[in-house]
């Protein structure tokens, strides 16, 4: 694993267990020495699991904007275009 940007664009490979195994390999070896990237891996799985566990609730659809906004913005500065 070259990068932390390789890692990000296979994170969702990788939660799904769809990675082949040789990479998966390169992939656990550069979480073991990579804090953030563990870090996210960590809270995308809370994620998908929060998700099919959860009940589905409806925001306002003002705030909703205004987080998809900000968030988009936080993933633009800290990663660029993935």
């Amino acid at each position: 694993m070259s990068s932390c940007r390789d890692m990000i664009r296979q994170l969702s490979d990788y939660i799904d267990g769809e990675l082949e195994p040789e990479f998966c390999a390169k992939l656990e070896k550069h979480l073991k020495g990579c804090n953030n990237c563990k870090l996210m891996v960590n809270s995308m799985k809370m994620t998908v699991q929060l998700c099919k566990d959860g009940l589905c609730e409806d925001l306002p659809r003002e705030f909703q904007l205004k987080f998809q906004e900000k968030l988009a913005q936080r993933w633009k500065k800290k990663f660029g275009h993935l």
